[in-house]
């Protein structure tokens, strides 16, 4: 995938995305219920680049990125695989890449949020809200964006800023803008040997306000644009 910063087409690599489909969106589903809160503990450094880690492995077929560092970056990167997995026009696909970032007992309404979402995008473009994809069709997830609260070792507050493209075929309408989400991130040492799940209780605070990276608006918000592929 590859995220402006400044002008500047900056790659953030996180290994072999789902080659089986020319869909290549995901994220996570589902609308995140948010109060208003305070930011507490260490905010990430706003405005300054991010790079984020790599992960150390991938999973099946598709190759999700999995197996991120037990840190504040390592978490926010963990947010950042789990938005753009969980998001496609494709039901299925949209479930497996959201189910794979929660714990396993919370799949099923994982599963069921991210279900919903794509009927939301198909909508978005036109489609039907199921059955096959026209040629052409597809949906794009890139992450423009971060920002970070660690709340304690082992749970971290991750918005994640993302540029979304769908369309509903090689002459369908489209749809592009960029859309803000909040999770909770918990380090769960029996997933994967340890790994980030994201928590699908209501975050403590609605995301920063969208902006565009490089905007005055992106830095006052506290968002970090994406500095490099690799850490």
């Amino acid at each position: 995938m590859t995220v402006p910063v400044d002008g500047q087409a900056v790659p953030w690599d996180l290994g072999p995305v789902r080659p089986r489909r020319p869909i290549v969106l995901r994220w996570t589903a589902g609308v995140l219920a948010a109060v208003a809160a305070a930011w507490i503990l260490r905010p990430s450094s706003c405005g300054e680049p991010v790079a984020l880690p790599q992960p150390s492995g991938h999973h099946g077929e598709a190759g999700y990125p999995v197996g991120f560092p037990h840190t504040g970056p390592g978490a926010a990167a963990a947010a950042a695989a789990a938005l753009e997995a969980g998001w496609s026009l494709d039901a299925e696909e949209a479930a497996a890449g959201s189910a794979l970032y929660v714990a396993p007992d919370q799949q099923a309404r994982s599963r069921a949020d991210a279900a919903s979402a794509t009927v939301h995008w198909r909508r978005a473009v036109g489609l039907p809200d199921d059955g096959g994809l026209p040629s052409g069709a597809a949906l794009t997830v890139t992450t423009i964006g971060v920002r970070w609260q660690e709340r304690s070792r082992d749970q971290v507050v991750v918005s994640v800023l993302a540029r979304v493209d769908a369309t509903a075929g090689d002459a369908g309408p489209v749809h592009a803008g960029s859309h803000a989400r909040t999770f909770v991130m918990t380090w769960s040492p029996a997933q994967r040997g340890g790994d980030w799940v994201r928590s699908l209780t209501a975050p403590p605070a609605a995301p920063p306000p969208v902006a565009e990276p490089g905007s005055p608006a992106f830095a006052s918000a506290g968002w970090r644009p994406i500095a490099r592929g690799h850490s």
